[in-house]
């Protein structure tokens, strides 16, 4: 397709190099102190994409293995903005400059195949793999287009490469979670969770020994970690509650199914509680 992926190798490697700097973060919010901006920290209602790029740029902007070129650079065509660069950033360890693209998703099998037509988010038919897949290969030729070209030129930056760093999970209909289809060309050993109708979720979550929690968008991106706050449901009331959430609204829920162990409540699997009518259904 013309751009390289950042696979996992790639990952670790730089956040395995730039580990002080996290633990160092990791420090200052224990003690009480903000390193990174609250829009990072708290995302409330930040769109998941616009969040994932935030913790982006703050590890690109702070690390001592980048150096960062260019956030969020718009191009243009005379007065008209015709798209955006999400990073031009110099991978000091590697000696080489990239345009970097990123985008953090989530997709639901909506049938039991690789293609990416078939794999949908949350929200419904509007939102495939291959609609994401097809928009982020024209991000990643945006360089070569005139506007690119002119950026590049303003800001003397010689041929970057096109790197694109995706992050995210899958989800299976639970029925098919352990003999399923894998999307063409993820990686094999992708995120993996669930997903039902309301109708479903006690054939996923009834079992005594668990817990059901509810997630906000703002704490999809990582595992579970236990809050003063969290308040577990036991399986019973979820009926009550996808309920309550789908006489509001349409968007599918995110549930993480925990359990009591020695240190608390661990995050065993998670998934989504999708609207009756998804995936046809809108937005």
């Amino acid at each position: 397709m013309g751009f390289q992926v950042l696979d996992d190798a790639w990952c670790q490697d730089a956040l395995i190099a730039d580990a002080p700097l996290f633990n160092r973060w990791a420090q200052d919010i224990a003690s009480g102190s903000m390193p990174l901006p609250q829009e990072v920290l708290h995302p409330h209602d930040q769109l998941l994409g616009k969040h994932f790029e935030a913790l982006i740029a703050c590890w690109l902007g702070a690390s001592p293995h980048f150096k960062l070129l260019a956030h969020s650079a718009q191009l243009q065509e005379g007065k008209r903005t015709v798209g955006e660069l999400d990073f031009l950033v110099e991978d000091l360890r590697h000696g080489r400059t990239l345009h970097l693209e990123v985008a953090s998703k989530f997709y639901l099998a909506a049938e039991d195949e690789g293609g990416w037509h078939q794999w949908v988010g949350p929200s419904g038919r509007h939102d495939t793999l291959k609609v994401k897949m097809d928009k982020l290969v024209t991000q990643l030729g945006a360089t070569r287009m005139p506007a690119g070209r002119s950026l590049l030129q303003e800001k003397r930056i010689t041929s970057p490469e096109p790197v694109l760093l995706m992050k995210g999970w899958f989800f299976h209909h639970f029925s098919r979670l352990h003999r399923h289809r894998k999307p063409q060309w993820a990686h094999p050993e992708y995120n993996a969770g669930w997903w039902c109708k309301p109708n479903e979720a006690h054939q996923v979550m009834g079992n005594d020994a668990v817990r059901i929690l509810p997630l906000p968008k703002g704490r999809w991106l990582g595992r579970f970690h236990p809050e003063g706050s969290d308040p577990p449901l036991h399986w019973t009331r979820l009926e009550q509650v996808l309920s309550d959430h789908f006489s509001r609204t349409h968007r599918a829920l995110m549930c993480a199914v925990v359990i009591e162990g020695e240190a608390g409540w661990e995050e065993i699997s998670r998934g989504f509680v999708v609207h009756k009518n998804w995936p046809a259904m809108g937005r």
